[in-house]
């Protein structure tokens, strides 16, 4: 549902998934530029497969495809139009590793929280939720995976409700998951037998 959310920004997150970290607030001189997407997904890759710190945190935005904005707009009778979304990450890397290194775990995390900006047939408003994504890994392999949407708050729950169902229950998002959890999983292993 979420383009960036399921691409590159979250390939690690999801692979194994909040303050940003891309902004820093104690630098001298002029205030920096908000970081483009651009810079917030390479940052979250970094974190992910580079950095080394005690935890992960990171922060990108996240879009709705053009697909998946029909699907919603058909769900929800159009009412629900389009959401742009900003992901944050706060994560103990050790929770990452040992689902890196163990070939049968269940990887699931803590809820990460997300602020949106919903565009309705009456105007736009502003959304919170969580994902706390869940991820079976049997044989060193991704099987099952889900992104665990929950806590929505800003929407009516009559309006959210068919939404959360959907992204929790959509085959194309966990086909997707999956995808990308494996492909970080490779990734990972690789990095280790060099």
């Amino acid at each position: 549902m979420l383009k960036r959310y399921l691409g590159l920004a979250l390939l690690p997150v999801l692979a194994l998934i909040g303050a940003p970290a891309l902004a820093d607030a104690t630098h001298d001189g002029p205030p920096r530029a908000s970081p483009s997407p651009a810079e917030q997904e390479a940052d979250c890759w970094f974190q992910f497969m580079e950095a080394t710190s005690e935890k992960i945190a990171c922060a990108f935005p996240a879009v709705m495809e053009d697909k998946d904005r029909a699907e919603i707009r058909k769900l929800t009778r159009e009412v629900l139009k389009d959401a742009h979304c900003q992901v944050a990450i706060e994560i103990e890397r050790a929770l990452v590793d040992e689902a890196v290194k163990t070939p049968d775990y269940v990887f699931a995390v803590p809820p990460q929280p997300v602020a949106c900006e919903i565009v309705t047939s009456r105007g736009t408003l502003p959304v919170a939720f969580t994902f706390a994504p869940r991820i079976e890994i049997k044989s060193g392999l991704a099987t099952k995976a889900t992104p665990g949407m929950d806590h929505v708050t800003g929407v009516n729950s009559w309006l959210a409700w068919p939404v959360v169902a959907y992204v929790n229950a959509s085959g194309s998002i966990q086909d997707v998951m999956l995808r990308v959890v494996n492909a970080y999983l490779k990734r990972r292993h690789e990095l280790v037998a060099k």
